[in-house]
């Protein structure tokens, strides 16, 4: 049977979660901001125990990769791939972006949404988003969504600019927004799309949290679709703004020159 740890650590709420092979899933979430260096370990320990089942009874441990703070993508990913190393576990990497998305699928969709967008601040008009579609039967007992735009980091003006080209080739669709970047453009959103076409996720569900991690990690375990802890990888999206001053040689020479 499959017992999956998952690792959501990309936001400003750490949080991990269980989930067995039937997709029961036994979350524990940080009350605290940041505090995923301190807090992580206890976190897991939570899940696990919420569970009924010891580390032993792993099978296998995922992690959101990103995009999201660079800080808490490092701390999750080496918690991952430390676990795994000692448990002697495949590990499974998931998107961050992806894991928003279907974490408020069902609200989205009662709420007559026809687009999913998660939306991670990324600071001075930057952002790192996705459009995906949602998907479900009549009886919309089955819901899944559908990349429409590639993940990847977008003006905030750009990425409206092409909801805007969707919403007026289907006339009464409805975008549903999640994650930080609600906080940082709802000004911009606001004053950018038509009023009525958009909605956003309530402050309970419009961050990251691992139990959407796992079920996507669920999916990707039982498809084979794991690596080895030496292959998880963070996704940062971008450098770090100090790699890119390095790059682009505006580094400080203070900051550059190695100590001696």
């Amino acid at each position: 049977m499959m017992n999956i740890l998952a690792l959501e650590t990309t936001g400003k709420y750490g949080s991990a979660a269980v989930i067995s092979g039937e997709g029961k899933v036994f979350s524990a979430v940080s009350a605290e901001e940041m505090n995923h260096l301190k807090g992580m370990i206890d976190l897991v320990d939570e899940a696990i125990k919420s569970a009924g089942i010891a580390k032993s009874g792993l099978t296998h441990v995922a992690a959101s990769v990103g995009p999201g703070s660079f800080t808490g993508i490092r701390i999750g990913v080496t918690t991952a791939r430390v676990m795994a190393q000692m448990l002697g576990l495949p590990c499974v990497g998931v998107s961050s972006l992806e894991g928003m998305a279907y974490g408020v699928l069902d609200d989205a969709v009662s709420a007559g949404a026809l687009y999913v967008v998660p939306l991670i601040n990324a600071r001075r008009h930057q952002t790192y988003a996705a459009v995906y579609e949602a998907q479900f039967t009549s009886d919309l007992e089955n819901r899944s969504l559908s990349s429409v735009m590639e993940e990847k980091q977008y003006m905030i003006e750009d990425l409206l600019e092409a909801l805007s080209a969707k919403l007026a080739e289907h006339d009464g669709a409805k975008i549903f927004f999640t994650g930080d970047g609600i906080d940082a453009y709802a000004e911009i959103i606001e004053g950018t799309l038509p009023e009525g076409s958009f909605i956003y996720a309530p402050e309970e569900i419009r961050y990251q949290l691992a139990a959407p991690v796992a079920e996507i990690a669920l999916r990707k375990a039982q498809a084979g679709q794991t690596v080895d802890y030496s292959e998880l990888m963070p996704e940062y999206m971008r450098l770090a703004e100090a790699e890119q001053r390095l790059k682009a040689g505006t580094l400080s020479d203070r900051i550059r020159k190695p100590v001696q």
